[in-house]
């Protein structure tokens, strides 16, 4: 399986991949959040997949939109 996500974290032994969405307040009703944009109540987090940690094979992450690429090492 293949999975794209906006983020993910480690949680008893299980990740969990998740997305930001943008959604209004009925909507919002329905999901379960994960976690919200402090400067727009509308933008949320939520989970699409929860994974045990064992039974995943490989995991590649892009930068971070917030990393400012003193953690990525030069190109030689």
């Amino acid at each position: 399986m293949e999975l794209a996500a906006d983020a993910y974290s480690e949680e008893d032994g299980q990740l969990l991949f998740k997305v930001l969405v943008e959604a209004d307040a009925d909507e919002q009703d329905q999901m379960v959040i994960d976690w919200r944009t402090p400067n727009n109540p509308r933008r949320i987090g939520i989970v699409v997949a929860k994974v045990p940690a064992a039974e995943v094979a490989d995991l590649y992450t892009a930068p971070s939109w917030f990393d400012d690429g003193s953690s990525v090492a030069p190109a030689t």
